[in-house]
């Protein structure tokens, strides 16, 4: 435990472009400098150890949001990892003055059988008749628990236009509401929704998910590439006020069943050192690769490291002329 937890804030502090003088920025352009705003999940999961990770970069760090609510047995639920992990950070100099998200998202627990992203559960409490009471279902929740702002992160609504008429109407409710109680509103946006032909109000805080270009389903490669992420800034940088989100870590695959699993940057790298290959990295994404094979079962592992996120955020604001807000899933 203690040894992860060391990774971990390596790993961010990296990212951040040092938080001391023991740990050095990563070559290039370090996208967290002073001045970025920096937006960084933490998932129930791995609560104490985000709190300690946090709290030792606290100064480069914007806000953050906790991951996450979610819906089960027909309610909305709120785990007691992020309770405690709000609690936590709320007795720690990491939780003050920057604003605490609550993340809310489109999973449905019944029983022992879990859905992640249920549109179902999104026609129901996205309608007409339910929407304002969800609206004021979330901000009591915000409020209850002492959170600064609220963070819908619904996906799966794709091109589906009457589900996208009842979220936009059920996010003009949200705001006016959080505006009321003094609550943010941040608003996570998937890369291949048809954002040209939609309208979104002013008010919240919008932010494209730039990752899942590969991942589990795909060919192997890196979660995002150059070409992907000056492409998303085109579609989406008519919203106001725009901010992205990168993702570290990435998969491992089997070359032969395609089958894919979720590493972190500490998991990819263990793994590489443990098989004695030495990461390439990949210059049209800056993100690394390399193949292994146990037993008779080849597997080719993409990931991003702190480098590669440098040049991700580097390439955006290459595209928006000035530094852009990033979020960062997650601290792991």
């Amino acid at each position: 435990m203690k040894e992860k937890t060391f990774i971990c804030i390596l790993a961010l502090c990296c990212l951040l472009g040092g938080c001391g003088a023991a740990h050095k920025a990563p070559t290039g352009n370090p996208p967290f400098r002073e001045g970025r705003q920096l937006t960084v999940w933490s998932a129930y999961w791995d609560c104490q150890e985000s709190v300690t990770v946090i709290d030792r970069c606290t100064d480069r760090i914007s806000a953050v949001s906790l991951f996450a609510a979610y819906f089960r047995d027909g309610t909305l639920f709120l785990p007691e990892e992020t309770q405690e992990t709000l609690r936590a950070l709320r007795r720690s100099d990491a939780g003050d003055p920057k604003p605490i998200y609550l993340s809310v998202v489109n999973d449905v627990t019944e029983g022992e059988k879990t859905i992640q992203k249920d549109t179902e559960i999104l026609r129901s409490v996205l309608s007409p008749h339910q929407a304002e009471g969800h609206a004021r279902e979330l901000v009591a929740l915000a409020k209850e628990y002492g959170f600064d702002g609220i963070e819908i992160d619904y996906e799966k609504l794709r091109e589906d236009p009457d589900l996208w008429e009842q979220f936009l109407s059920f996010e003009e409710i949200l705001l006016s509401l959080a505006q009321e109680a003094g609550l943010k509103v941040r608003i996570i946006l998937e890369p291949g929704i048809p954002v040209k032909t939609l309208s979104f109000p002013q008010g919240a805080a919008y932010v494209v998910m730039c990752y899942n270009l590969h991942g589990i389903g795909t060919d192997p490669g890196p979660k995002a590439d150059l070409a992907f992420l000056r492409e998303l800034y085109k579609r989406f940088e008519g919203l106001p006020s725009l901010s992205f989100a990168l993702a570290n870590g990435g998969f491992d695959w089997e070359e032969a069943s395609g089958n894919a699993v979720s590493l972190t940057e500490g998991e990819a790298a263990a793994l590489a050192e443990a098989h004695h290959v030495l990461p390439r990295r990949d210059a049209a994404s800056g993100a690394l690769s390399f193949p292994y094979t146990e037993g008779s079962t080849r597997h080719r592992v993409w990931y991003a490291d702190s480098e590669t996120l440098a040049r991700w955020a580097a390439e955006l604001d290459t595209c928006a002329g000035k530094t852009v807000p990033i979020s960062i899933w997650r601290v792991d």
